[in-house]
């Protein structure tokens, strides 16, 4: 029995958009966690997998490799993203091809992307190009952007560091929109030379040192020239 004759083309459509539906209605586990369709098992030999604790998410995403992990950092950062999840859709490509794409992304101004993440564009085989060609083709018949993504549009290790440092910092409490315009418009600079000068500045103001490093991450204010070591709290 052939797969058209099974799915039609409408169908799989359909299916997409409900799982979308479904991906972000889904809730977290008793572990805080939001796995997608396909399960991501944490410690898995041969793999760098972890889990990133998503303050838009409101959860932590399973993720299986360091590139998934430096985009998951990226869509925290992008002020356009407002929602995300990994391995959330299970699309049929043909009778014999399933695929997961790594990100189901939601946008601000409400549209829908789905990213997938390699460590290599340029390295990709015929074969894997036919079949983003593919699900690109299918994600846009109803109005999704698909992205290929690589290493040269993501953080490096170090910056990674930096970035989660900033981050786990920066998220231990929450801000509101008076503190993070204030320190704004007290800092008149908007690069520092180093991150002690911003600490200083806002312990100055009665501020926290960790509204520093939320607005670092959230790249509101920036070190320059930039420096990617792991900042020491002071």
């Amino acid at each position: 029995m052939s797969y058209k004759a099974v799915f039609s083309q409408t169908d799989i459509q359909t299916n997409i958009l409900e799982q979308i539906r479904i991906a972000f209605e889904s809730t977290t586990n008793v572990a805080a966690t939001l796995h997608g369709q396909r399960k991501i098992y944490q410690g898995t030999f041969g793999r760098r997998t972890s889990l990133f604790p998503s303050q838009k998410c409101g959860g932590s995403i399973p993720l299986e490799s360091r590139l998934e992990l430096a985009h998951a950092i990226n869509l925290e950062q992008n002020p356009n993203i407002i929602n995300y999840r990994s391995q959330a859709l299970k699309i049929l490509l043909t009778d014999e091809l399933t695929c997961f794409p790594d990100f189901l992304v939601q946008t601000k101004k409400g549209n829908y992307e789905v990213h997938e993440v390699k460590p290599s564009i340029a390295s990709l085989s015929t074969d894997d190009l036919n079949r983003f060609a593919k699900l690109s083709d299918l994600l846009h018949s109803i109005d999704i952007t698909f992205r290929l993504i690589d290493h040269t549009d993501l953080p490096n290790e170090s910056e990674i560091s930096q970035l989660l440092y900033w981050y786990q910092r920066g998220h231990r409490f929450n801000w509101n929109n008076f503190e993070i315009n204030y320190a704004l418009d007290q800092l008149t600079l908007k690069e520092f030379n180093n991150s002690a000068q911003v600490y200083k500045a806002l312990e100055s103001m009665g501020l926290k040192q960790e509204l520093a490093d939320y607005l670092f991450f959230h790249q509101r204010i920036k070190i320059s020239p930039v420096k990617q070591e792991i900042c020491e709290a002071h």
